[in-house]
């Protein structure tokens, strides 16, 4: 049972010789904490560790994510705008 986790993600971008992306990698991984019990002679210890557990992959070239892009703004409708805003907020409070 994983009673504790989150939802993770990861980008890699491969772009051409111009710089402009051919491709983009996206990662799925859940992450979540294990508990572990184990008995010693002065009695149980207790431990948790943090484990990744990589879910899948998905592969796009440069038509799949401006449809994917497009296919969020369609559903999120206003609120994709929203979270874009969100997001460039974010990277101007870490200098980005």
């Amino acid at each position: 049972m994983k009673p504790f986790f989150t939802n993770a993600f990861g980008i890699a971008r491969n772009a051409n010789q111009e710089g402009r992306t051919v491709e983009l990698q996206l990662d799925f991984m859940l992450q979540y904490m294990e508990g572990e019990s184990q008995m010693t002679k002065n009695g149980p210890v207790s431990a948790s560790v943090r484990r990744n557990e990589h879910l899948t992959s998905v592969l796009l070239t440069r038509d799949g994510v401006a449809a994917l892009i497009s296919l969020l703004r369609k559903t999120l409708g206003a609120e994709f705008d929203e979270i874009v805003a969100f997001c460039e907020a974010q990277d101007e409070l870490r200098g980005g």
